[in-house]
């Protein structure tokens, strides 16, 4: 990481400058209560966990119309979130990414169960 102790909360205010505001909302309500206090090196594994949940969720409500969108983007921006961070600590790109996918995938609704 860039410096051992700063926070995510820290470090992700930084990053969601200039996004649009309503994505830089939904991002962080993604994230659970203690996001901001966390240390950076637990962020990617947080930022993955919400963004597994927040999939999870629009798969349950049914994802297929424009409504969906704005969910989705988020998801999007949580793990892109996630793999900068896995680069900037140094770690094995490839593992990491392989994690984040696992983790996802491991939360999705078995198949023929999404509504």
């Amino acid at each position: 990481m860039t410096v051992a102790n700063e926070l995510l909360g820290d470090w992700l205010d930084r990053e969601l400058t200039g996004v649009p505001q309503e994505l830089a909302m939904r991002v962080r309500t993604a994230l659970p209560a203690a996001w901001q206090s966390a240390c950076l090196t637990d962020g990617a594994a947080i930022l993955t966990a919400a963004a597994a949940s927040e999939l999870r969720t629009l798969l349950e409500r049914g994802c297929e119309t424009r409504w969906a969108a704005p969910g989705l983007l988020t998801v999007d921006a949580l793990v892109t979130y996630a793999c900068e961070l896995l680069a900037l600590a140094g770690s094995n790109i490839d593992a990491g990414t392989a994690d984040i996918l696992n983790t996802i995938v491991q939360t999705l609704p078995q198949q023929g169960s999404v509504a």
